[in-house]
């Protein structure tokens, strides 16, 4: 696979951190996007500069991230949504009272949950690739 291809992955399955890491090192002439990517020495990326260039989002980049908000009972309210802020917001549109906490599980995104009305197993990132519009409800779950 080579940076490019890699890049490409990165960004397509929400991997900003990975994206911006791969760009600065193609960016700053460490590597080419037409090497291959097997063996890179991470440390030669400067996490700082690739932490600058997240916040500028360079890549333009809106990544969607997961977010869980206990309900109580063990029900859990899952969020698609940019962040937190649009989260909790939704939470409030969607079931009437303001969460008071709330937990990014973006890293839990290929967890797969049977759904009943669609007659099989789905990941989170599945179902968040045929979602449209942002924030969305994932799903309320119990643990």
């Amino acid at each position: 696979m080579t940076f490019n291809e890699l890049l490409n992955d990165a960004i397509k399955y929400d991997g900003e951190k990975l994206a911006y890491s791969i760009y600065w090192l193609i960016k700053n002439g460490v590597v080419k996007g037409t090497d291959r990517s097997k063996g890179i020495d991470w440390d030669l990326v400067n996490h700082t500069e690739v932490r600058a260039m997240m916040e500028r989002n360079e890549l333009n980049l809106s990544p969607i991230k997961l977010f869980t908000i206990p309900l109580g009972e063990k029900q859990h309210f899952l969020v698609f949504a940019i962040d937190e802020q649009s989260a909790k917001s939704h939470c409030f549109k969607e079931i009437g009272r303001a969460p008071t906490k709330i937990f990014d599980i973006t890293n839990q995104l290929d967890k797969s949950f049977w759904f009943p009305e669609k007659n099989k197993y789905q990941s989170l990132r599945e179902l968040k690739d045929e979602i449209l519009i942002f924030p969305a409800t994932a799903m309320i779950f119990e643990k």
